[in-house]
């Protein structure tokens, strides 16, 4: 749905005024958008239309029509609007898409920086806040080997692991999004704030949460619902057997994500979490390929993307590496698709065979190389 700034703006007041209420939390908040198509339906109901909706009792129908703070509501979006965040609505078109599909993705979801479509090819990297050094240079070496094939680099910018992964990422020039368990204005930890400076400048930092929140314990876990929503895959690095890095893994499995863990020695107190990960079917992960490896087709997107921005294609070839990019496709096929006579395109499938970027398999079918 297209709406205007005001209208955007309004929207934002009536959700966060819902938010509000005691009782009112994300499920709920849906369960009421099935039945009111507008938050600001929900807000002018009566207790007995509310009472009516699934999932929604008399008392809580109660708190709706009268714990409502507006005024509240209000001045903490003109605090957002002053501070010039960026916000994205649950029905947004730009929602980020990779969070579309998750239950209970945040409503509106503050950020500052950019997010783009190339950021839907994400993986989340997160860790033990007390990793060892040889963690932290695992997790920034492989950020950098990310990167450098396109892929966005996701993480909560605390200590240790998610730290050492946004660094890798920043100092190979990619793209990089953090998620934080505080308000957007409070950076923790505190000798973070120059790190998400430059995060705002090569990616984006994100958070659900209002102006002024601080950072509290019960938040970090949902913060990581994000980080894992936001990624085709997440990976862990030092975990100890009771972790947040294992908080993430899980909502990645719920989430439909691929995990993937690396291994450790099991002597190290930050081993056994990661190892009880893959002893639960995570992937064992010990190099970029691994990730590549069950996520092809996230590889085969990110050669799209490299493509596109590469010289010397000519249009036709352009439109070819786009319609092979997640599986191979008969020549037939693709005639039909691009309109295009067969004895045209094989010219053209044999100049870019030549230049390494297509295969010809059996049966005449053709994939990215």
């Amino acid at each position: 749905m297209n709406l205007t700034a005001g209208d955007r703006k309004s929207r934002l007041i009536d959700l966060i005024t819902l938010l509000g209420v005691e009782g009112i939390g994300v499920g709920r908040l849906y369960q009421l958008l099935q039945t009111f198509p507008e938050p600001e339906r929900i807000l002018a109901a009566s207790v007995s239309e509310l009472s009516d909706a699934p999932g929604i009792g008399r008392e809580t129908a109660s708190k709706i029509k009268e714990k409502q703070n507006r005024e509240k509501a209000v001045e903490a979006v003109e605090e957002i609007c002053e501070r010039n965040w960026q916000y994205f609505l649950y029905d947004d078109p730009d929602y980020p898409l990779p969070l579309k599909d998750v239950d209970d993705r945040p409503p509106v979801l503050f950020y500052m920086g950019e997010y783009c479509e190339a950021d839907h090819n994400a993986i989340a990297i997160v860790g033990s806040r007390t990793a060892s050094e040889d963690g932290r240079h695992f997790a920034e070496s492989l950020a950098a080997a990310l990167v450098a094939s396109g892929v966005t680099v996701i993480s909560g910018m605390a200590r240790g692991i998610d730290m050492a992964a946004h660094r890798g990422v920043l100092k190979s020039g990619g793209r990089t999004i953090a998620v934080f368990g505080s308000s957007l204005d409070i950076i923790y930890p505190p000798e973070g704030r120059e790190t998400a400076g430059k995060i705002i400048q090569k990616g984006a930092i994100f958070s659900e949460l209002l102006p002024g929140t601080i950072p509290y314990g019960p938040n970090f876990p949902k913060r990581n619902r994000i980080i894992s929503g936001l990624s085709q895959g997440v990976v862990v690095i030092e975990a100890a057997e009771r972790s947040g890095a294992l908080s993430t893994a899980g909502h990645a499995l719920i989430q439909n994500r691929e995990v993937f863990a690396v291994p450790g020695s099991p002597r190290s107190e930050m081993s056994r979490g990661t190892n009880k990960l893959i002893k639960q079917g995570a992937r064992l992960l010990t190099t970029v390929d691994d990730i590549f490896s069950e996520l092809p087709r996230l590889k085969g997107k990110v050669k799209v993307e490299q493509m596109r921005k590469a010289e010397g294609l000519t249009g036709m070839e352009q439109l070819i590496v786009q319609s092979i990019a997640d599986e191979p496709i008969h020549i037939d096929s693709l005639s039909r698709k691009l309109n295009t006579p067969i004895p045209d395109l094989m010219q053209v499938l044999l100049a870019l065979e030549l230049k390494g970027i297509v295969k010809e398999l059996s049966g005449k079918r053709y994939i990215l190389n």
